[in-house]
């Protein structure tokens, strides 16, 4: 009863139990939307060489056997969203060595394993999103996906960003809908393709310093409807490709630390400030738009150092700390090391980082990390310089 033109099989809403046995060889498009198959068995669509599409989305799915998908060497798209599987079918994806498209959206997924989509590297676009019932996702769910360029996993729960590290061609993240209170540098690691970043209706609460670094082709953000009353100074800067960023609907505190934030607007989209975000407090300026604010609306003073560095003096091998804690985090604080290296918060190296606080953290120190460091600290009104020597003596 399906309705079958030139190599096009529809079967959607025909209440049926199994995919029919009697599809043609030739179909390159199969459609079973809105049915009630709750087993996909395998070599189930072995005869169906010439298959591009294959739709099972609004089914009742709970299983796909192993080899389920055997016989399909060039299947470009499988919809399964809007079914009943509670893990990522893995072993069934063997062999689909042309697959591009898979969309898994809301499915009762608990968790994603360790190289669950590892057997389809030619994946360009995964659709994970409204998983509501997912726990939990490896450091290694997404690796072998090096073509990946579009990745969903908006309204998912999630509490904190996965490690997406792998994902080297990513160009689009949407992320909306989850719980994310606080976004930390290091969480976009890898990720130097992507051009296009969602975090809409996130509870996005604060966002670190040097958050967004990895991200240096990054185009569009979207922060809209979130719970941000600030952001640190000059968090954009390090983003030269930025040109399209959403903050409206967010509870924006318009004080000396938005200063730069209304700089950078005028700067980026100088034929349309308006289009961005509006102060919510204080109370005098509360509707104004932040890329139309003035300097003149406020006074405005250097940041400073609560507690600057101190000179150290350690034995090679030991952990070492500089202070340089500031009154806000939302100044900007770069360390110059001896060797002329200016380091952030989100900078890697693999013995010293920038804590958030400003410290500058040694896991374990050279008698080469001798020196002189110096803290700088930004905010609009100017920045603020501490120094401190660190001295190391060779162990006996």
């Amino acid at each position: 009863s399906c309705s079958n033109q030139a190599s096009r099989v529809v079967c959607t809403r025909r209440e049926l139990l199994e995919v029919p046995a009697s599809i043609s060889v030739n179909t390159r498009y199969l459609n079973l939307q809105e049915n009630h198959i709750q087993v996909i068995r395998t070599d189930t669509f072995k005869h169906l060489r010439h298959l591009e599409i294959l739709q099972l989305s609004r089914n009742l799915v709970r299983k796909v056997e192993v080899g389920a998908f055997n016989g399909l060497p060039n299947l470009n798209t499988l919809e399964l969203f809007d079914n009943r599987l509670t893990t990522v079918p893995t072993q069934a994806f063997e062999y689909l060595s042309k697959l591009r498209e898979l969309w898994l959206r809301n499915n009762p997924i608990e968790s994603i394993p360790s190289y669950a989509f590892n057997r389809v590297p030619s994946l360009r676009r995964l659709d994970l999103g409204e998983l509501k019932r997912l726990e939990y996702i490896s450091e290694a769910a997404f690796e072998g996906l090096v073509n990946l360029r579009y990745l969903n996993l908006g309204m998912c729960n999630l509490k904190d960003i996965p490690n997406l590290t792998a994902l080297v061609r990513l160009e689009e993240l949407e992320l909306s809908g989850n719980r994310l209170d606080l976004i930390r540098p290091g969480s976009f690691q890898g990720l130097g393709s992507l051009r296009k970043l969602w975090l809409m209706h996130a509870h996005v609460g604060a966002i670190e310093r040097n958050a967004f670094d990895d991200l240096k082709a990054l185009e569009e953000l979207n922060l809209a409807h979130n719970d941000l009353a600030s952001l640190p100074h000059d968090l954009f800067t390090p983003l030269p490709r930025l040109e399209r960023v959403h903050l409206n609907h967010n509870p924006w505190r318009c004080d000396c630390d938005v200063l730069w934030l209304s700089w950078w607007l005028k700067e980026t989209v100088p034929s349309n400030t308006t289009c961005c975000a509006r102060c919510h407090a204080p109370p005098p300026l509360r509707g104004r738009y932040i890329g139309e604010l003035e300097q003149s609306h406020f006074t405005c003073y250097a940041p400073v150092i609560v507690e600057p560095p101190a000179d150290l003096n350690v034995t090679e091998g030991m952990a070492a700390e500089l202070k340089c804690r500031t009154g806000t985090a939302m100044t900007s604080v770069n360390w110059l090391t001896p060797n002329g290296t200016l380091m952030t918060h989100g900078s890697y190296r693999v013995r010293i980082s920038v804590l958030h606080d400003g410290t500058l953290n040694f896991t374990n120190v050279t008698v080469q990390d001798t020196g002189q460091y110096t803290c700088m600290v930004t905010n609009a009104a100017g920045n603020t310089t501490a120094s401190a020597t660190l001295n190391v003596s060779a162990a006996d």
